[in-house]
C-alpha cells in the first residue's frame, strides 16, 4: 500500500504542519502527566490553550482519540473565551483529526475547513497549508482523488511561495501517490523522483525511505516487478536505519505483494507475516487490514482455505473499522477469489458485486461534504487576489534584479554546465575503462584455466600412451621369451628316444610356434601406440631416411625405446647376432663413421 504523507495534526506540537512521516518518539504516560502538571498551575491564557492543544496531540499519537477530542474541545472553548484565534484554529484542526480517526469524515472535513478559514484570516500560510494537507488526507480516505489533488496543488503553491523545501518535497510525494492511484504512473514517478531528489539533498533518511517505497509501489502497480523490488528493498534498508516501523511495515507488505505477483508464494508469505507482526506491534488497524488481506490472498493460492478464510474475515473486520474504502474494496476482491476457489460461486458473486460497488464509488464519488466548505470557498477569491497582489510586487522586484544578474547567471550556468559535462565524460570514460579492464582480466583467467586443463589432458594422454607402449613392448618381449622356451622344449623333445610317442606334442608345439610369432597385427598395434607417444615420428623418419625397409624401421623404433640387444632380438624373433648385424648394416647405409652414434641420430628424430 502507499505510504501517504498526510500526517494529521502531529505538527501541533510545534505549531507547524508536518508533510512527511518523521521518526517520532511516541509520548509515554509520564510525558502526558508532565503536561498535566504544567496545566494545573497555568492561568486561563494563551499558554494554557497551547498546553491543552499539546495534550490533544499527544493523546492522538497514543491512539486515545476520546481524550484527544476532550482536550481539543477544552482548548477551543478557552481560546474563544480569551479571543486567541491561533489557539482556536489549532483546536479545530485537532478536533478534525480526532473525528478522522473515528472514521467520521463528514465531521472531520467540517472542522478542518473551519481551521483553514481561521488561518487565512490570520494570514498564517503555514497553518493554511497544514490544514489543507489534513483535508487532502480525509478526501484520500474517502477515495475522492480529484479533491486530494486540488488540495495538494494549493499546498504546493504555498510551499513554493514561502520557499519551504521540506513542505515542497512532501507535497510532491503526495501528488505522485495520487497520480499513481489514478493509474497515471509516468506522472506519479515524475513527482516522486522530484520528492526523492529534495530528500537526498537534505540527507533525510526517513523521507528518502518514504520516497523509495512509493516509487517501488508505482513500479509494482505498473507491473515492473524487478524495479519495484529494487526500490522497496532500498526503502526497507532506510526505514530500518531510522527505526520507523510505521512505514517499514508498508514496505514489507509491498515486497510480499511483488513475490505474490511473481508466483513465489513462500517468499510472499514470509514478508506478509513480518508485516502482520509489526502491524500488531504498532497497533495500526489500517496496516492490519492490509496485512491480513494479503496473507489471506496467499493462503488461497496455496489452497490452505481454512487459514485463508480466517485472515480474510479478520481483514474485512479491520478494513470496515477503518472505514477506508480502498482496504474494503481489496478485501472483497480477495474474498471473491477465495469463494470462487472453493466452489462457493454464489458467495463469490456477492463479494465481487461489493468489490465493484466500492471500486466505482472510489472512481466516481463526488463527496457530499462539499457544502461544509462554504467558509473556505467564499474566501478563495480574496485569497487569490491577495496572493496576486503580492506576486505583482514580487515580480517587479525580481525583474529589476534579473536585468542586473542575467548576464552573470548565464555565464555561471554555462560554466557549471561545461564542468558537469566534463565530469560526466570523465566518469563515463573511467567506468568504460574499468568495465573493459575487468572483462580482459576475466578473459585472461578463463584462457589460463583452459590452457592448464588442455595441458593436463595432453600430459595424461601422453602418460597413458607411454604406459600402453611399455605394456605392449613388455608383452611382446614376454611372448617371444615364451616362444624361445617353446623352441628349446621342442629341441629337447625331438632328441628323445621315444620320439614316436611325442610326435603329437611336437606337432602341437610347432603349431603354437607358427601362430604366435610376431604378426603384422602386432606390429600395427605397436606402431599405433608408438605414434601416440612420439607424434609425427614416422613422418619425420621418412623425411630424414626415405629408403628404409620395414625391418630397419622396426629396428629404429626399438632403438628409440632404448631396448637392449637381447630385448630387441626377443621382440623381432631373431638372434642377438642378427640385431648386431642389422645395426652394422644400418650404420653403413647411413654412411656413419666409427665416431658417429646411431642411437644419437635416432634420438634426434
Amino acid at each position: 500500500m502507499k505510504r501517504v504523507v498526510f500526517i494529521l495534526l502531529i505538527q501541533a506540537l510545534l505549531s507547524y504542519p508536518a508533510f512527511a512521516q518523521k521518526p517520532i518518539a511516541l509520548p509515554n504516560l509520564s510525558a502526558v502527566d508532565s503536561l498535566k502538571n504544567i496545566l494545573k498551575n497555568q492561568n486561563d491564557d494563551t499558554n494554557k490553550v497551547n498546553t491543552l492543544n499539546r495534550l490533544s496531540v499527544r493523546y492522538k499519537i497514543l491512539s486515545k482519540h476520546d481524550s484527544s477530542m476532550l482536550y481539543a474541545e477544552n482548548a477551543q472553548a478557552l481560546a474563544e473565551k480569551i479571543g486567541f484565534e491561533r489557539g482556536v484554529a489549532d483546536a479545530l484542526k485537532n478536533i478534525g483529526t480526532a473525528y478522522f480517526h473515528e472514521a467520521n469524515y463528514q465531521k472531520a472535513l467540517e472542522y478542518q475547513y473551519k481551521s483553514v478559514a481561521l488561518y487565512q484570516d490570520m494570514g498564517y500560510r503555514q497553518g493554511v497549508a497544514g490544514a489543507l494537507n489534513n483535508i487532502g488526507g480525509t478526501y484520500y480516505a474517502l477515495g475522492n482523488y480529484s479533491k486530494v489533488l486540488e488540495c495538494d496543488f494549493k499546498v504546493l503553491t504555498i510551499a513554493q511561495q514561502i520557499k519551504d523545501q521540506n513542505m515542497t518535497a512532501a507535497v510532491f510525494c503526495n501528488i505522485g501517490i495520487i497520480y499513481g492511484e489514478q493509474g497515471n504512473y509516468s506522472k506519479a514517478l515524475e513527482y516522486l523522483f522530484k520528492s526523492l531528489g529534495i530528500a537526498i539533498k537534505a540527507g533525510s533518511k526517513n523521507d528518502i525511505a518514504l520516497d523509495l517505497g512509493n516509487i517501488g509501489y508505482s513500479y509494482l502497480e505498473e507491473g515492473d516487478y524487478p524495479k519495484a523490488l529494487e526500490y522497496d528493498l532500498k526503502a526497507v534498508t532506510q526505514a530500518q536505519e531510522v527505526d520507523n516501523k510505521v512505514i517499514y511495515v508498508d514496505f514489507l507488505s509491498d515486497i510480499g505483494t511483488i513475490y505474490y505477483k511473481q508466483g513465489d508464494y513462500a517468499r510472499a508469505l514470509e514478508y506478509d507475516f513480518k508485516s502482520v507482526s509489526i502491524a500488531h506491534e504498532i497497533e495500526d488497524i489500517d496496516k492490519l487490514a492490509n496485512a491480513y488481506s494479503n496473507t489471506g490472498q496467499v493462503y488461497t493460492k496455496l489452497k490452505n482455505y481454512k487459514l485463508a478464510k480466517t485472515f480474510l474475515d479478520s481483514a474485512l473486520v479491520f478494513s470496515k473499522k477503518t472505514g477506508d474504502k480502498k482496504y474494503i474494496k481489496n478485501t472483497y476482491s480477495n474474498l471473491a477469489a477465495f469463494d470462487s476457489a472453493i466452489g462457493n460461486y454464489e458467495t463469490a458473486y456477492s463479494d465481487y458485486k461489493k468489490y465493484i460497488i466500492y471500486r466505482d464509488s472510489m472512481l466516481d464519488q463526488e463527496t457530499t461534504q462539499i457544502e461544509i466548505s462554504y467558509e473556505f470557498e467564499k474566501r478563495e477569491d480574496s485569497i487569490r487576489a491577495e496572493y496576486a497582489q503580492e506576486n505583482i510586487i514580487r515580480t517587479a522586484e525580481i525583474k529589476r534584479k534579473k536585468i542586473l544578474n542575467d548576464g552573470a547567471i548565464l555565464l555561471l550556468a554555462l560554466t557549471v554546465l561545461l564542468a558537469i559535462l566534463s565530469i560526466n565524460r570523465q566518469q563515463i570514460k573511467r567506468k568504460k575503462d574499468k568495465i573493459i579492464s575487468e572483462k580482459e582480466k576475466a578473459m585472461l583467467i578463463i584462457e589460463k584455466q583452459h590452457m592448464e586443463i588442455e595441458k593436463q589432458r595432453m600430459e595424461d594422454e601422453l602418460s597413458n600412451a607411454k604406459k600402453a607402449l611399455e605394456d605392449h613392448t613388455k608383452s611382446m618381449v614376454e611372448k617371444n621369451e615364451l616362444l624361445e622356451q617353446f623352441k628349446t622344449d621342442m629341441d629337447k623333445l625331438k632328441n628323445l628316444k621315444s620320439k614316436e610317442l611325442e610326435d603329437a606334442r611336437i606337432e602341437q608345439l610347432e603349431h603354437l610356434n607358427k601362430t604366435t610369432i610376431l604378426t603384422e597385427d602386432d606390429w600395427n598395434k605397436f606402431k599405433e601406440l608408438f605414434e601416440q607417444v612420439y607424434k609425427g615420428f614416422f613422418i619425420r623418419l621418412k623425411e630424414r631416411l626415405p629408403d628404409l625397409t620395414q625391418a630397419e624401421i622396426r629396428f629404429i623404433c626399438l632403438t628409440k625405446l632404448k631396448l637392449d640387444t637381447k630385448q630387441m632380438a626377443s621382440i623381432l624373433v631373431v638372434s642377438s647376432d642378427t640385431i648386431k648385424k642389422s645395426r652394422y648394416r644400418l650404420q653403413r647405409k647411413l654412411r656413419l663413421t666409427d665416431n658417429d652414434s646411431i642411437d644419437d641420430i635416432i634420438a634426434s628424430i
